[in-house]
């Protein structure tokens, strides 16, 4: 039976992998203590990826705002162009004063910036009754879920960071974890080699397809 070590694997990989060690590996007294400081190294790695993907996200939702922004603004240039009259001009006079306090300098914010003078435009317009103008009015809906579903996402974040105190990011904790698990096979190899046990040889035996499964 042949020695194993941990194949060459991202750092998406490396999570599935480690997930399949562990459950392969979870009833085995023998290297109890070696699985017991992969996990804890697992747990680490696991907080950096959660950070990770948190950050990850607020590009997409940030374009997705900036999109709708840009129809929002575009819509009411549009208005502008067309001849109204009565009361659904003096409605579009009052929304461009609104919008031409805001305009496309949304796009030149920091995230927060812009988080923030969306919900106060969003807030002035609420003030509006746009049914007179339905090609403008369509835009405020998604508009304020967009930017709401943006602050979700900070505020998750932040509670990720604060849960997971100082942890470091996925990709330094990931040569840490992948000792830990060498260090689980070589462990397991060795009682293999003493004991014969079954149950043994059969976890070893899953282990080695598990690493062949990532040539």
């Amino acid at each position: 039976m042949k020695m194993i070590t941990v194949p060459q694997l991202r750092i998406a990989q490396l999570q599935t992998f480690t997930e399949g060690v562990l459950s392969t590996t979870a009833n085995l007294s023998e290297v109890s203590a070696q699985v017991a400081d992969v996990q804890a190294h697992f747990d680490a790695f696991k907080e950096g990826m959660i950070r990770a993907k948190a950050i990850s996200d607020k590009p997409m939702l940030d374009r997705t705002r900036d999109s709708l922004n840009s129809g929002f603004f575009k819509s009411v240039e549009a208005e502008q162009l067309f001849p109204h009259k009565g009361g659904a001009k003096e409605l579009l006079d009052d929304l461009v004063k609104i919008t031409s306090e805001y305009g496309f300098r949304l796009y030149r914010m920091t995230y927060d910036e812009q988080t923030a003078q969306t919900d106060n435009m969003l807030k002035e317009l609420e003030g509006l009754k746009l049914g007179p103008l339905p090609a403008v009015s369509r835009w405020i809906a998604p508009l304020k879920a967009a930017n709401d579903a943006f602050k979700a996402t900070t505020v998750e974040y932040f509670k990720d960071v604060t849960a997971s105190g100082d942890t470091e990011a996925a990709t330094s904790t990931a040569p840490a974890l992948t000792d830990s698990i060498n260090k689980l096979f070589t462990m397991l190899f060795a009682h293999v080699q003493i004991s014969g046990s079954e149950a043994l040889i059969q976890a070893y035996k899953e282990l080695i397809t598990q690493v062949d499964a990532y040539k």
